[in-house]
This record gives C-alpha cells, structure tokens and sequence, in this order.
C-alpha cells in the first residue's frame, strides 16, 4: 500500500522532473514516457526522491520503473523496509 508521505513527494518529483505542475495529478498506470520522463529525468527524479526521503533505490529497481504506481510502489517498499542493522562504535574490524 502506498501511503500519503510517498504519493506527495513521488507528486512533487514528478513536477519537478517534468516541469508541468499537473503532474502532480498523474494516475497511478500513467507512463513515465507519457510525462515526458526519460531515462534521465527517471535518475533525476530517484535521486530527489531518494534524498528527500532517505532511501537507496537499488539500479535494478529503478531499471524496471515505467509507471507512476511502479515509482510509488517501489519507493512505498523501501520506506517500509526496516533499515539495517548499525554496527555500535568500538565493535568494528
């Protein structure tokens, strides 16, 4: 499920990515193409969602990203997805 947090800023990357404000509107089985995002702009858009929301999308993840329910369910997993395990000081080799 994709929660609100991720529908505003995957919304907001896409206007920034594309430039057109209505963008922000985009149903979930719209093309990326059909915004005018290609293969650049999808990066660009990972990377400002990937800072905005700190996360990592793995390249592979991003290589299979078409739709916009495609960017949102993959950024929804990643925010959901427990982060990992910190190594407290002093016990590192």
């Amino acid at each position: 499920m994709v929660n609100v947090e991720v529908i505003a800023a995957t919304g907001e990357a896409l206007v920034q990515a594309t430039g057109q404000p209505q963008a922000a509107q985009a149903q979930p089985e719209a093309l990326l193409e059909d915004w005018g995002v290609d293969s650049l702009a999808l990066l660009e858009l990972v990377e400002a969602l990937q800072v905005r929301l700190a996360i990592v999308v793995p390249d592979e993840v991003t290589a299979r990203i078409r739709t916009v329910a495609d960017l949102q369910d993959a950024v929804s997993q990643l925010v959901a997805a427990p982060s990992s395990e910190t190594i407290p000081k002093g016990t590192r080799s």
